[in-house]
């Protein structure tokens, strides 16, 4: 197998993950994914939907780091991972997480970033692409996810207030 960066697209995107972003990851040989062990880099998986509000709460702060989209209807959040088993432990946390259907990659779960080849087939995308090595904290990032899904929870599909309907257009 040819492992010169320059003659493979996936060697070269990988190197710039690790090197430009400091996204420790490496090409899967099986696969030929990119690859990245959460220890270091933490995540945060959640319904598209939702990822967008978080999206836009976090970017209203100034806090917007790397989003990953998949083909499931998922987003991952790249985040610092500081309090990760102390937040996976805190069983009203957990408890939130669930109800959203968010969830925490746990230390050493895979957490796989967009390669040519998943951008070729629109399987995996960045929503937002690393600038750098930046990375909102976890907890932040949480925080978030609870107050969008609970926004999301208590909102009243197709009335204005409770027991008024629409307008019609």
């Amino acid at each position: 197998m040819n492992t010169d960066p320059a003659s493979d697209p996936t060697l070269t995107r990988c190197q710039r993950y690790r090197h430009v972003y400091g996204l420790p990851c490496y090409v899967h040989q099986e696969t030929r994914r990119i690859t990245l062990r959460a220890g270091d880099v933490g995540a945060v998986t959640v319904p598209e939907q939702l990822g967008r509000m978080v999206h836009s709460d976090l970017a209203g702060q100034y806090l917007l780091g790397p989003v990953i989209a998949h083909g499931s209807g998922r987003w991952t959040i790249l985040v610092r991972p500081d309090d990760t088993h102390q937040l996976a432990n805190d069983t009203d946390i957990f408890v939130a997480l669930l109800r959203a259907s968010a969830t925490i990659v746990p230390d050493g779960g895979e957490i796989l970033l967009p390669s040519p080849a998943d951008e070729r087939t629109g399987y995996r995308r960045w929503v937002v692409a690393p600038r750098d090595a930046f990375r909102p904290h976890i907890s932040t990032v949480v925080q978030s996810i609870i107050i969008c899904a609970d926004r999301t929870a208590h909102h009243h599909y197709g009335f204005q207030k409770p027991d008024q309907p629409r307008d019609q257009p």
